[in-house]
């Protein structure tokens, strides 16, 4: 599969947020996440990496 694990890094922090994560879609200064199952969350950040073969995206606040 190709589902991601989803991190956000705030104050040098790196937190999880979601995982299983299909698609990142933007929405004005926010980013829509939606997990395998079809739960949403609606994240106020921007995308830091995309690392496909590591399967995490990490987002910065």
């Amino acid at each position: 599969m190709c589902e991601a694990v989803v991190f956000v890094v705030k104050d040098g922090e790196k937190q999880q947020v979601m995982d299983n994560v299909v698609t990142v879609h933007p929405e004005g200064d926010k980013l829509l996440l939606t997990d395998l199952f079809g739960e949403q969350k609606l994240i106020t950040a921007t995308i830091e990496i995309v690392d496909l073969t590591g399967h995490e995206i990490i987002l910065r606040k």
